[in-house]
């Protein structure tokens, strides 16, 4: 049944994309196919809970069967485009014996990351003291908001600020979702997770690159260092990571090329960044800063501002939601300007110390700096590579400024930097690496490679 219950997640967001746009590719649908079915069906398991209906395994199933049967009713007026998307291309013009050597590579690592994550059980501190043992609670009892670990006999401290309770629930109620399967470990779901990342960012990439400069981007994130290491625990950050990058980075591709499939697609991966972590608000701030951008420059419709307003969908039904269940805590947002210059002064070296840490994201910033400073002529003359360049930087610092406004009452500024901050800064190595190969100059050189080594010639 878990593996029935997969596919079919699976599959309704297989046929989502496709409802989207028909000219995704097979690799893209394939590859964001599975967080987008999950996304929708833990929403949708939280409105359940919301109205008092048990989340046992019969009704975590119904939701799917709905999801997947709205999905499939929604490529109804459009299956003849739908049927000739799943058509593969033919065209291996560029296929090169380096392109291959990196995905061995690639297929080698994931495989033993894969393993590694199935095999050891759930370990890490935050799971075992939220994520995880959260969900295991919620399948046992059917809810999530009246859970026995929720209650102030349990948990004392349980409405003081950084509480898990106001945590978002997608993750939780994802593990709730196997574990009510009858699943043994929760691993399952951040392994697919971040398979089905690797899967769509290559897809993905291949929009704007060559195939072998995509695969090099792929490449290149994967082996950063402390990102796949928590790729096989059971957090949010990679999760997080992955639909916050991607989100923005197909933002960036829809400015670029003025087809709206990207943006729909963009806003909804940056949605269920909102559904995973309340502070990926900085990537869809940034995206809302092009889409006005672009309003500005004439270039697009203003109604189409509304779309990175509605990624904030989840977090305000989530927010009426804990309201409404008493899953509240108390507010460690500072709302109004202030100057505290010590506390910026350590953001700012905190901020510069992660950026050049190669022990934790390996060579991924620097390497994007010196290919920044390569490509400067293509970026003043033609504007090449721009919008991913506004996009990491304004996010970027979005998530300090979000920093500096809270104030840690239950930790320091020193620890938030050193751990939780680190973790968030995986959001930027997909950006990082797909900016990197995504300039003109090593667009140029992955051009000669396929054009010179190419099966085919040019």
């Amino acid at each position: 049944m878990i593996f029935i219950s997969i596919m079919m997640l699976f599959v309704a967001g297989f046929l989502l994309m496709s409802y989207i746009s028909p000219r995704f590719s097979l690799t893209e649908r394939i590859g964001f196919g599975f967080p987008i079915g999950l996304a929708i069906v833990t929403f949708l398991m939280m409105l359940q809970d919301w109205a008092g209906i048990p989340l046992t395994s019969t009704s975590c199933i119904t939701l799917t069967v709905v999801t997947l049967a709205g999905a499939a009713i929604a490529n109804i007026p459009q299956r003849k485009a739908f049927l000739q998307g799943l058509k593969p291309q033919a065209d291996f013009s560029w296929f090169n014996l380096l392109w291959v050597l990196m995905l061995c590579i690639l297929v080698w690592v994931e495989y033993h990351n894969l393993l590694k994550c199935m095999y050891f059980p759930v370990y890490d501190r935050d799971s075992m003291a939220g994520f995880d043992t959260i969900g295991y609670i919620a399948a046992q009892e059917h809810t999530y908001k009246n859970i026995s670990v929720f209650t102030g006999d349990y948990m004392p401290k349980m409405h003081a600020p950084g509480s898990c309770i106001s945590y978002l629930p997608m993750l939780q109620l994802a593990y709730a979702y196997i574990y009510s399967l009858g699943a043994e470990t929760s691993k399952l779901i951040p392994g697919l997770f971040y398979l089905s990342f690797i899967i769509g960012f290559y897809g993905m990439a291949t929009r704007t690159m060559s195939h072998t400069a995509a695969m090099m981007a792929t490449l290149g994130m994967v082996f950063t260092p402390e990102m796949i290491s928590f790729s096989s625990l059971s957090g949010t950050n990679v999760l997080q990571a992955a639909m916050a990058s991607t989100g923005l980075v197909y933002v960036c591709i829809w400015a670029h090329q003025k087809k709206i499939e990207y943006l729909y697609l963009g806003c909804l991966l940056l949605a269920i960044n909102h559904w995973l972590r309340a502070e990926g608000i900085a990537f869809g701030g940034a995206a809302g800063l092009i889409v006005l951008i672009q309003c500005l420059r004439r270039q697009t419709s203003w109604k189409l501002l509304s779309a990175p307003v509605l990624t904030l969908i989840p977090t305000i039904v989530f927010l009426l939601y804990s309201n409404s269940s008493g899953l509240t805590s108390e507010s460690a947002l500072i709302t109004h300007p202030y100057w505290d210059g010590e506390k910026a002064s350590l953001i700012y070296k905190g901020a510069w110390e992660l950026l050049s840490q190669t022990t934790f994201y390996g060579w991924t910033f620097l390497i994007m700096l010196l290919i920044f400073l390569a490509n400067a002529y293509y970026s003043v003359k033609q504007h090449d590579n721009l919008f991913p360049l506004l996009a990491f930087i304004v996010s970027l610092l979005l998530y300090y400024i979000i920093l500096y406004q809270v104030d840690y009452k239950w930790d320091s500024i020193n620890n938030v930097l050193a751990y939780s901050a680190k973790r968030y800064m995986f959001c930027y190595v997909p950006v990082a690496w797909y900016f990197i190969c995504n300039a003109r100059i090593t667009q140029m050189l992955f051009n000669w490679i396929e054009k010179t080594c190419g099966r085919i010639a040019q």
